[in-house]
């Protein structure tokens, strides 16, 4: 009986030190989740200013090995929307601003890729 029950405390003991360590890894999950979502809707709001604070946000989430992938693709699939449109409205008055967002998509995409 003492001997089973020594075991109790020992798995007991060890159950609780593993649930802290979960715990642990649950709360930096949530912080890094959190950071990136704060990098998602930086990067969101430079796409829709374009403007050059905007490359500089881009240019630090971008050269960053972990997001670079996300955010070059992320910018590759806004250069084909917005190059699609561009073709779609040739010679029409708003092509222009289709062009300065294709412009300012290709040199957020060389920005990242010469890092």
């Amino acid at each position: 009986m003492r001997l089973t029950l020594k075991y109790f405390f020992i798995i007991f003991y060890l159950s609780s030190i593993n649930n802290a360590f979960s715990q642990d890894a649950q709360v930096q999950g949530s912080s890094e989740t959190y950071e990136i979502g704060l990098m998602v809707e930086k990067v969101q709001q430079a796409l829709q200013t374009r403007d050059n604070d905007a490359l500089q946000v881009i240019h630090l989430y971008g050269t960053d090995s972990r997001y670079y992938s996300m955010i070059r693709g992320w910018l590759f699939q806004e250069l084909v929307s917005v190059e699609s449109q561009l073709h779609a409205s040739k010679n029409m008055p708003n092509s222009e601003k289709f062009q300065l967002n294709s412009d300012f998509l290709k040199q957020a995409i060389r920005l990242i890729d010469l890092e």
